[in-house]
């Protein structure tokens, strides 16, 4: 029994994530052996930045920058489990929705200061699904994604770097950061995991 426990610690440390996964998650996996959750990291790379279990984006609303930190952020989803006949046919294994969820969250505009932080426990799916959704599918063991409309409004947020740590990620000296660029041309600048 002992050794069990000390494999499952090891294990829990060798995977441990800022952003918190929904086990189905790290479960279900494409064709080619990649997890949904690995997948999910690369479709959700330019949009929201995790830092010390945090979330952080920018959303433009009515032609306003407002930033948003949500507090023990993490994926969570919710399967379909009605499927029709065209569904098996056309090769869809799995569908759903996946979003971005904490208990807690605060707000600014760009520029200004942080909001007193809000609780979205009672009624976390409704607050956050329009704005970091996606629906999702596996069909033919491919994982296909289709964003809500919230999270086109979306971008990543890298305002709590530092001015130094900024000049090492130019540099490509800053350890435990991914920098690269993405299909629309911008820097993504992401945490490892």
């Amino acid at each position: 029994m002992k050794k069990v426990l000390l494999i499952f610690f090891l294990v829990s440390k060798v995977f441990a994530y800022d952003l918190q996964y929904h086990p189905f998650l790290l479960q279900v996996k494409d064709k080619h052996g990649v997890t949904l959750a690995k997948t999910l990291d690369k479709v959700y790379g330019d949009k929201i930045v995790v830092k010390n279990k945090r979330c952080y984006y920018v959303e433009l609303s009515n032609g306003v920058d407002t930033e948003y930190e949500i507090d023990q952020c993490r994926l969570d989803f919710l399967q379909k489990k009605v499927y029709s006949q065209a569904d098996r046919l056309n090769g869809i294994e799995i569908k759903g929705t996946i979003w971005i969820e904490g208990n807690s969250f605060r707000t600014k505009t760009v520029g200004g200061k942080w909001s007193e932080w809000k609780s979205s426990e009672l009624f976390p799916a409704l607050q956050w699904y329009n704005r970091t959704g996606f629906e999702f599918k596996k069909q033919n063991g491919e994982f296909e994604f289709t964003p809500t409309r919230g999270v086109q409004n979306i971008r990543g947020s890298y305002n709590y770097i530092s001015k130094n740590r900024v000049k090492a990620i130019q540099n490509g000296e800053a350890s435990g950061i991914v920098v690269k660029e993405s299909e629309s041309g911008k820097i993504v600048i992401q945490e490892s995991r």
